[in-house]
């Protein structure tokens, strides 16, 4: 029981702290929960609505780190650039193949 109250408790500090960044993590983890659906089941409809939520997330951390002036790139901005690479990537295919 002390370990949810922790574990609450720490969700409250960082949503109070840095909202934008518990949205954006909450997103990649809809998204990565969606994924597995579409694993599990092959519904494309949970592809789509993960590469959505995926590609909101890139975006919202991409435009957040912009704001923030920096001398080199970030390892957050490569990531989210490597993984909204990947997401229009999978758009791409799933236009191209139907």
């Amino acid at each position: 029981m002390r370990q949810w109250r922790s574990f609450w408790r720490t969700i409250e500090f960082m949503s109070q702290e840095n909202p934008p960044q518990v949205v954006e993590t909450l997103m990649l983890a809809l998204s990565m929960v969606l994924f597995s659906l579409w694993i599990a089941q092959s519904e494309l409809a949970y592809l789509v609505l993960g590469l959505v939520l995926t590609v909101g997330a890139c975006a919202s951390i991409l435009v957040r780190e912009a704001l923030i002036p920096a001398i080199r790139p970030r390892p957050t901005q490569v990531m989210a650039t490597l993984l909204l690479l990947v997401s229009l990537y999978g758009f791409a295919d799933l236009l191209l193949a139907r």
